[in-house]
């Protein structure tokens, strides 16, 4: 499974991809994380603000990869 992370905004409740390398019209899932500055925060914190992310992302790769 090829992977391509990107940066961009959300303007109006929308995300805009620009120049993602793949072919028009491919199915893709889309994770939306919010970035923050994690040096500015301790590790209690970013720990519980990691483990707040609803499911298992690594297990929804691992099943999508065996899925292909």
């Amino acid at each position: 499974m090829r992977q391509f992370a990107i940066e961009t905004r959300v303007k109006q409740g929308r995300l805009q991809l620009d120049d993602i390398p793949f072919a028009d019209d491919t199915a893709v899932k889309v994770i939306v994380i919010p970035k923050i500055d994690l040096e500015k925060m301790s590790f209690a914190k970013i720990q519980s603000l990691t483990q707040s992310i609803p499911g298992n992302l690594s297990e929804d790769i691992i099943r999508d990869r065996h899925c292909q």
